[in-house]
């Protein structure tokens, strides 16, 4: 009954077309904002506005609301409007004001920010339109049908007319006549009691700023990080001391997206050295970043929640010869969904460099952004100019503790990370070393930067087989079984394309070859790895295969020759290194 009352109250009250055209434009402005995270600054100025200008807040409250609803039926629409203004004639005043001290808060280099801004616009200015139009016209009407006729005085005092009224229409006109409201296009434009609270509230924030901007902070980092990681974040605090040009990080524990009970990251405390000279310009330079007490794989207290829509893939390969997980592997969602997650990442580090380009056309790529970040996350990274919105020159995490490699201790080491790469100072690189020797990854992405490729090595010594291969898909037994492998993965990475090889040493392994048992002991086998990291093709290259098969009939022959000759011991071994010459010279 109060909605219904407050609609009334709009109709036959003294509400201003100023009123309207306030009320229309601010709410959709608002509500066309995906998040207070995307663009806080324009999410702050619309509210101040609207509390400063005297707009009708009810009506505010009801646009505001359905353009959310119209922002997520129609997101595709507002991402191309986007896309025409940040990437079309517009381009120079929007890469201005991303560039410029606090309208780079706005979020205006989000596609989904830009273009529901002048959607906005047009929508709120034709819903004003309309409703102007409307209530203008029932006061014309009731302005010929007089209140103090003799006939529609006596309606009025009706019993049930009033209540009607009361439930329904709320306050009317007041002293004013129909007359006196049509008359009246803007009225008082300023809302005494809001300009009130706007200047108690930027006394508060100037006084309690450091105060209030852990919680700020806080939200926007947690915000921020689940977006990248998929999943729960939790956070105790984020705090920056403007004085000491430090930022404090407690408690943070990064769900992992594949296994919600536990995480894929803690840490107790993360401190950072800040340069704040460039804060107003949204740019979070960071010379020194130390992680404490880091852990990966630990249980979670509380299990976290899927954030975000998961990534769509297709499972096919377009490739000859290659075959995919689906094909390769019993677990391939697991595998497809982490190198989802590592591909998700990846386009966060690698963002306006060149690696995506030299494979993909711009549309493509947009595409791929789209499926793994959603319409409303992805920026116009290349209108970003001076340096990147976030750099850490040199980051350090030493004895991450993890089940995985025997309880091994990992450090990690980092230089030059960055949202744009092209702009830092060098390329970024990142390695994860293991304590035991057992594990050893680095990264180079001077392609991200432009002025490489992105090179991965990655060294696993002393794998389990059986617990691998017993994830292999075959008919009946595993392939391989027994002893362990070393794994030596090196080659060119990327978003879009990859192109790697792994050499896979085995120490103690037998295969079945054709129903009989192959010694693999100290042999290598290369593995090429190409296609887009989420669904990568995977192929056996045909000569490692023939050696098998050769090793294979050279150990069934030698069994045959050395039982019908009747070898035993020494003599058999000569047979064995006979045949093996016969097998050499026959190559």
């Amino acid at each position: 009954m109060i909605v219904t009352r407050k609609i009334g109250s709009l109709i036959r009250g003294k509400t201003t077309p100023f009123q309207i055209y306030a009320a229309c434009i601010l709410g959709a402005l608002i509500g066309f904002i995906p998040s207070f995270s995307h663009a806080p600054a324009l999410v702050a100025f619309w509210i101040l506005l609207l509390l400063v200008l005297n707009a009708n807040l009810f009506l505010a409250g009801i646009v505001l609301l359905l353009s959310k609803l119209v922002l997520l039926l129609a997101m595709p629409l507002v991402f191309a409007i986007g896309r025409f203004l940040l990437e079309g004639p517009t381009q120079g005043l929007f890469k201005a004001l991303i560039n410029a001290p606090v309208t780079a808060y706005s979020g205006l280099d989000y596609y989904a920010v830009a273009g529901g801004q002048l959607l906005a616009l047009i929508l709120g200015f034709a819903l004003a339109f309309v409703l102007k139009r409307s209530i203008t016209n029932y006061r014309k009407k009731m302005m010929v049908v007089s209140e103090d006729s003799a006939r529609l005085k006596k309606y009025n005092e009706k019993l049930w007319v009033k209540a009607l009224k009361f439930l329904f229409l709320g306050k009317g006109r007041g002293k004013k006549s129909y007359e006196e409201l049509l008359s009246v296009k803007m009225g008082n434009p300023i809302r005494i009691w809001g300009l009130a609270i706007v200047v108690l509230l930027g006394a508060v924030i100037g006084l309690g700023f450091s105060k209030l901007s852990a919680p700020l902070l806080t939200s926007l980092a947690k915000s921020n990080l689940e977006t990248a990681n998929g999943a729960t974040v939790d956070l105790e605090s984020v705090d920056l001391s403007f004085g000491e040009s430090k930022l404090e990080v407690l408690g943070l524990a990064m769900a992992d997206a594949q296994n919600l009970d536990t995480n894929i990251f803690s840490s107790k405390r993360i401190v950072a050295d800040v340069n704040t000279a460039d804060l107003l310009r949204k740019r979070f330079s960071i010379d020194n970043l130390v992680i404490e007490d880091a852990a990966s794989g630990d249980a979670r207290e509380t299990p976290g929640v899927q954030i975000g829509p998961k990534p769509k893939t297709d499972s096919k390969i377009e490739m000859p010869d290659f075959d995919d997980l689906d094909s390769v592997l019993e677990n391939a969602d697991v595998w497809k969904e982490r190198l989802a997650q590592a591909k998700r990442w990846l386009e966060q580090m690698t963002a306006g460099g060149e690696e995506a380009q030299e494979t993909l056309t711009w549309k493509e790529e947009l595409n791929s952004r789209i499926r793994a970040l959603g319409h409303a996350n992805v920026k116009a990274d290349f209108l970003t100019e001076g340096s990147p919105t976030l750099w850490i020159r040199r980051i350090e995490a030493k004895g991450i503790k993890t089940p995985y490699f025997e309880g091994a201790l990992l450090d990690l080491n980092g230089a030059d990370l960055s949202t744009h790469p092209a702009l830092a100072a060098a390329a970024p690189t990142l390695s994860l070393v293991a304590d035991n020797q057992k594990f050893d990854a680095r990264l180079s992405l001077a392609g991200a930067s432009g002025t490489g490729t992105n090179d991965l090595k990655m060294l696993l010594k002393q794998v389990a087989v059986d617990p691998l291969a017993s994830k292999i898909k075959s008919d009946g037994n595993p392939p391989v079984s027994g002893g362990s492998m070393d794994i030596d993965l090196s080659g060119v990475i990327g978003t879009a394309a990859n192109d790697l090889v792994a050499k896979v040493t085995f120490d103690g392994t037998q295969a079945r070859i054709g129903g009989n048992p192959v010694d693999l002991d100290g042999i290598t086998l290369p593995l090429q790895i190409r296609g887009p990291l989420d669904r990568p093709g995977i192929k056996l290259e045909s000569d490692a295969l023939q050696k098998l098969a050769e090793a294979a009939l050279k150990k069934k022959a030698t069994e045959e020759v050395s039982k019908k000759l009747g070898l035993e011991g020494d003599e058999a071994e000569a047979a064995g290194k006979l045949l093996d010459g016969l097998f050499k010279k026959k190559k």
